[in-house]
């Protein structure tokens, strides 16, 4: 069965421009159950208080358009409130004030609006509300009111049927008389229209977006300047042509590396600027622990009256080894959180330079001290250590030195000890660079070995060397020990050996001073370098007797005491300090020495050659004494 309708039905009394749409309060809910679903519960609030708004004020303009009086108006917004179906009845007390130009001076109105739609529909399809339901029927009264009277009024539901009260009861005022009453409601009133905030959120999306595409592109330069093997100059100045903000880079005790987009004499006033604040704003031991200075300069931004200086450390194998900086003069025009990002990377790209280059030095002065191994072990020939010499820089045929240092920790597990170990030998390679005197750094028996040429020495002396170099490392490594023995001058590569061991006889004769030359050991450096070793045994044995038995700790107890007894010179007062003793201990010690040898330890002939022996036996490894 087949069945066709056609028709055609239209209204010509209906005015399309005013035009009434009917539809059930049900619609409404949905609406609302949609909106909750699609923009949140928060947002519908002010969603319908301005759809409400906008239909008071259609409501008021339409109802002035007659004579009513003020009076009639404010009458009337009821009926067309109640005519729209929203409410079933309203009861409202009114009153306010006109001036004599009959502008409002002030008003107040207080009302219960019956059988709310919106509590209803609200409940039906959402459940009961925490807070106030009636927006729509809010805003229509505030735009209905504000309209007739040309002044903001703003109404207020205070109880709520949608949130379980049993009315839903309002108030109404202007703006001013609310005050700070209507904080929250005001949001809602001045609440940016969601197109609005997509806008901004596009917005923001797009300056993101570009952002991450800037910051790629930042990234593929600098990991193309790496890969070509760029050095931090070179860095520097891309950096600076892309982002137009002066950077700096500096080393871990904060020495120049580079800078760039700040002239030479401008760096010097900021780095000077940069002392200053660390020496009045950062305590010195927080400064000398290396480790804290990854949290000191992370992510810091430093102000002072001269410059603003957003920093980050250098790290590589979790050590910092420095700091890479953006300068500004007024960093408000400029986005420090982004910055950071792109200074990030620029401390990253610092680290993998820095890391290709600690590597490269390292295995170098690696290298050297392999060779170095090589040469006192004297296996090479003479020619053939000078040849391989020049491709260290060195000129082995030149006078040289040796030193070895000896290093002593004053607490610590061995892993520490191992760890500060490798930390000390980097540091003297450093140092030695820096000063640019090209040696060879190597390790036996535990301690360091430093071949230093006489070329290298320059202008000063070979102690004078050393000394500055143990300064260094005492001010780096406060909680350590450093001793020096240093040979004489040779002029013969073959003889490294021999010299070797004049070092390491000054290292173990350096009770007192930290730093001893061979010469200055006299008598006994000829000695120990005749390699009479046997003959320094059996005269020991002869004038020592009992007490030449190193292995009894009492018994070196009181060679120690002679032994610090015969450099003092007799003069019991400096022994007994030297040795923490009381000066009764002291003389008990003296008396039982004296008995054991039978000996008298005032005749300067039998001091002297006991002091003699001694230090023999401390030149040859036989006695420690420390």
């Amino acid at each position: 069965m087949i069945i066709n309708i056609s028709e055609e039905r239209i209204n010509h009394d209906l005015d399309v421009k005013e035009r009434k749409i009917l539809t059930s309060s049900a619609a409404f809910g949905i609406l609302r159950q949609q909106l909750v679903r699609n923009i949140g519960i928060e947002r519908i609030k002010g969603f319908l208080f301005n759809f409400g708004w906008e239909m008071g004020v259609n409501d008021a303009k339409e109802a002035m358009k007659t004579d009513l009086s003020l009076e009639a108006l404010i009458k009337n917004g009821p009926i067309s409130h109640i005519s729209t179906g929203h409410i079933k009845g309203i009861q409202q007390n009114c009153t306010f004030e006109l001036d004599d130009d009959n502008k409002l001076l002030s008003y107040f109105s207080t009302g219960i609006w019956i059988d709310s739609y919106e509590a209803a529909e609200h409940i039906k399809w959402l459940g009961q509300s925490k807070t106030q339901v009636c927006h729509t029927l809010i805003g229509f009264a505030s735009g209905f009111m504000t309209t007739i009277f040309g002044q903001t009024l703003l109404a207020k539901e205070v109880t709520c049927v949608g949130k379980g009260d049993s009315e839903c009861r309002w108030i109404v005022k202007t703006q001013k008389e609310w005050e700070s009453d209507m904080n929250e409601e005001l949001d809602v009133y001045n609440e940016t229209p969601i197109v609005k905030e997509l806008e901004y959120t596009y917005d923001q999306l797009v300056e993101q977006k570009n952002f991450i595409a800037r910051t790629a592109n930042f990234q593929n330069k600098l990991t193309e300047e790496i890969i070509n093997g760029s050095d931090l100059q070179t860095i520097a100045h891309m950096v600076y042509d892309m982002v137009q903000i002066p950077i700096i880079i500096e080393g871990i005790d904060f020495q120049t590396i580079t800078h760039s987009g700040l002239s030479h004499e401008k760096y010097l006033e900021l780095k000077e600027d940069m002392e200053q604040y660390i020496q009045e704003n950062i305590p010195e031991d927080m400064l000398k622990r290396k480790e804290n200075h990854s949290l000191l300069f992370r992510k810091k931004i430093i102000r002072t009256a001269v410059q603003e200086r957003l920093m980050t450390p250098i790290l590589v194998q979790k050590e910092v080894l420095g700091y890479c900086a953006f300068v500004y003069e007024h960093m408000e025009n400029n986005k420090p959180e982004e910055d950071y990002l792109l200074l990030d990377r620029v401390a990253n790209a610092a680290s993998l330079i820095l890391l290709n280059e600690k590597t490269k030095f390292e295995s170098l002065e690696r290298m050297k001290g392999n060779f170095l191994e090589q040469i006192l072990d004297a296996k090479d020939p003479p020619s053939e250590i000078i040849k391989r010499g020049k491709y260290t820089g060195l000129d082995l045929g030149q006078p040289y030195y040796i030193t070895v240092m000896e290093y002593r920790k004053t607490q610590g597990s061995i892993e520490e000890e191992f760890h500060l170990q490798e930390q000390i030998f980097e540091t003297a390679f450093r140092y030695f660079n820096a000063k640019k005197h090209n040696l060879l750094v190597g390790q036996r028996d535990g301690n360091m070995i430093l071949f230093i040429t006489h070329d290298s020495v320059k202008n000063s002396t070979i102690y004078d060397v050393i000394k500055e170099f143990h300064d260094d490392m005492m001010q780096k490594y406060p909680q350590g020990e450093f001793k020096f023995g240093i040979s004489n001058l040779s002029d013969d590569i073959k003889n490294a050996s021999r010299h070797y061991e004049e070092a390491t006889i000054a290292l173990r004769l350096s009770l007192r001073k930290k730093i001893v030359p061979y010469r200055s050991l006299g008598i006994v450096g000829v000695l120990i370098n005749s390699k009479n070793i046997s003959g320094i045994q059996m005269m020991a044995e002869q004038e020592l007797g009992p007490l030449y038995n190193t292995k009894d700790p009492k018994v070196v107890e009181l060679l120690k005491t002679l032994y610090c007894f015969l450099l003092n010179g007799g003069k019991l007062e400096q022994t007994m300090s030297d040795l923490s003793l009381s000066m009764s201990g002291l003389r008990h010690r003296i008396n039982k020495i004296e008995s054991l040898l039978e000996k008298d330890l005032r005749d300067p002939n039998e001091t002297h050659q006991l002091l003699l022996i001694i230090k023999s036996l401390i030149a040859l490894g036989e006695l420690d004494i420390e």
